[in-house]
């Protein structure tokens, strides 16, 4: 178990460096100014995750090759994440739902894989919930987006301030902003 650790670990800091590279190549394919705004807010989640990612997976190893495909699957919407900057707020807003929902799903296999501490099930249920929270405004937003036709710049500016006070709140929830 302990080598499938260390490549994990490996494997996702190499994983993260190529998503953020590519994701620079995006760049050139924006026009508008939410999407600037989402490339920044873009980076600045995926960069913040894993803050909180690798020490997870250093505490919490993978125990098999279909948890390491989970971490697969975190990986690539991370990079779907930065690459939906190029298309519309509502695609942007459907991936952040789908890249909540997989890492509420990934948090949850964990929590039925090991014995959590009190502090550990603190963090876990506290992005679970918050995570969960997020899906929900961003689906909602793309329901609001359909019906009212908001400009695309104000629906994300809602949604990004929304998401940095859920991140602020899950932080002093657990007391910390990072998980070692």
């Amino acid at each position: 178990m302990e080598s499938l650790k260390d490549f994990t670990i490996k494997f996702i800091d190499i994983i993260i460096g190529i998503v953020l590279g590519f994701g620079f190549q995006s760049w050139a394919n924006i026009t508008e100014t939410w999407q600037y705004v989402a490339f920044f807010f873009a980076y600045l989640t995926v960069v913040d995750y894993w803050i909180d990612y690798i020490p997870t997976v250093r505490k919490f190893p993978p125990k098999s090759e279909i948890d390491l495909l989970g971490d697969i699957a975190i990986l690539f919407l991370m990079f779907l994440l930065i690459y939906a900057t190029q298309f519309t707020v509502t695609y942007f807003l459907i991936v952040y739902a789908i890249f909540r929902i997989v890492d509420d799903l990934w948090m949850t296999h964990i929590r039925y894989q090991y014995q959590l501490s009190n502090r550990d099930k603190l963090f876990f249920n506290t992005w679970f919930i918050f995570g969960s929270i997020e899906c929900l405004v961003a689906i909602l937003l793309v329901v609001l987006i359909s019906i009212f036709h908001f400009a695309p710049l104000m629906i994300f500016a809602i949604f990004v301030i929304f998401r940095i006070i859920m991140r602020v709140l899950g932080s002093l929830r657990y007391k910390s902003f990072n998980f070692s």
